[in-house]
């Protein structure tokens, strides 16, 4: 674990990954002076990336800027920097209670594919995990097949049949999986 500078001159934990395609990403903790730079993230994803990560096209960026840059309480969130600092990814973990959280991910749609998504997803089960969150939730929309991958293949996820979308659960403990498999 490295720091990196914030926007405010202070130091957060980092570290560093690298993608199928050799891109090279940094993975930190968010913080609320990254709004700005999560607005500029969540506009710049097509309008299909938005619908498949909010079940909308027209969420509120600057309100979802807002909600995922806070930081802290029942909030876990993570941010990947590319090589100028911009946002790439961005996932976050919300706790339910009775050891569980609901957790979500958006990549930059340049780099689907890249394994970014399943890097994230391995950060934040090892951040869960040390807060005792046992067990992580989703609703993905069936027909965002890559997502419901990352699961199945990464993190060897139940997924079942909800009202509106599929219900997604798996440990937290299942980032070890994944790094041993994709090497994270």
């Amino acid at each position: 674990m490295s720091s990196i500078e914030t926007n405010d001159g202070a130091a957060r934990a980092s570290c560093r990954a690298v993608l199928r395609d050799g891109r090279v990403v940094t993975i930190c903790e968010v913080q609320p002076g990254d709004e700005p730079l999560l607005r500029e993230f969540l506009d710049g994803l097509c309008l299909d990336a938005r619908r498949l990560r909010f079940f909308t096209v027209a969420a509120d960026v600057d309100r979802m800027a807002g909600l995922f840059a806070a930081s802290g309480g029942d909030r876990i969130g993570l941010v990947a920097l590319d090589e100028h600092g911009g946002i790439v990814g961005h996932a976050l973990a919300i706790e339910l209670g009775d050891a569980r959280a609901e957790v979500a991910v958006e990549v930059a749609d340049d780099l689907h594919g890249d394994g970014l998504g399943t890097v994230l997803l391995e950060r934040l089960a090892q951040m869960a995990e040390r807060r005792e969150i046992a067990t992580f939730v989703a609703s993905v929309l069936p027909e965002n097949h890559a997502m419901l991958d990352v699961f199945r293949d990464g993190f060897d996820a139940r997924v079942g049949r909800g009202p509106y979308a599929e219900a997604v659960e798996f440990p937290t403990s299942a980032w070890r999986r994944a790094r041993e498999r994709y090497g994270t």
